[in-house]
């Protein structure tokens, strides 16, 4: 718990934006409580975890995340209110990660705070993350994905998979080996046989698990534009 504890004062920032539960069923939120649990425990794995926080915790979403079992224990920020209230002071660090962003993430900044959208929403809400991110004034960017791969059919990422691409390349400081790392093969064209053989069969399997629940969110991957 020391890695934890020192990334809740020097690591980079990231949010996870959980304040669109009232969109979303009931089966729909307990996917998405899901996938925070292993954003959680990757981020514990990690030799360079980040600082971890969720915003928008209320209501279903809030009782839900209360069933996990030592939630109250676990060594994350936890905000009732959306990001743009907890961090009003810090407005200008927000950055929004979004698929339909024109701004391509070059490199994480630790000055600034990077928002997944954590929305299970089976595609019926394109571009909800965006829209509210222009209408809050905030920055946006999207994953370079786009520069190292090319994606099959299948173009979404779960919530967990988005923050262990953040996390690892935190890691290696290295774009090519986080989404090689990460990113399941059945969901890319392209294929580096070194790095893909570095896939932990824990990750894949988790990932293959909420892909047999037909999870999905909008995440930093090419504009649908």
């Amino acid at each position: 718990m020391e890695r934890l504890n020192r990334a809740k004062e020097i690591g980079q920032k990231i949010v996870v934006d959980v304040d669109f539960a009232h969109l979303m069923s009931e089966s729909e939120i307990s996917s998405l409580v899901q996938q925070i649990m292993y954003c959680y425990a990757v981020n514990g794995r990690s030799t360079s975890p980040c600082h971890l926080w969720l915003t928008g915790v209320q209501g279903k979403m809030s009782a839900e995340l209360d069933k996990l079992p030592g939630f109250e224990k676990w060594f994350i920020e936890k905000e009732s209110n959306c990001y743009i209230e907890a961090m009003a002071d810090q407005k200008d660090h927000l950055v929004y990660l979004t698929a339909d962003s024109d701004t391509v993430l070059d490199d994480l900044d630790p000055k600034h705070i990077y928002i997944i959208g954590g929305l299970v929403d089976r595609n019926r809400f394109k571009g909800i993350t965006m829209t509210k991110a222009q209408e809050q004034g905030i920055k946006t960017a999207k994953l370079p994905i786009a520069e190292y791969m090319k994606m099959s059919s299948s173009q979404v990422l779960t919530v967990n998979q988005v923050l262990e691409i953040l996390v690892k390349f935190l890691e290696t400081r290295d774009w090519k080996t986080a989404f090689f790392t990460v990113i399941p093969q059945r969901k890319r064209t392209g294929l580096d046989p070194v790095a893909s053989s570095k896939l932990e069969p824990q990750e894949e399997d988790a990932d293959d698990h909420l892909e047999r629940k037909k999870v999905c969110v909008e995440v930093p991957l090419e504009s649908s534009s």
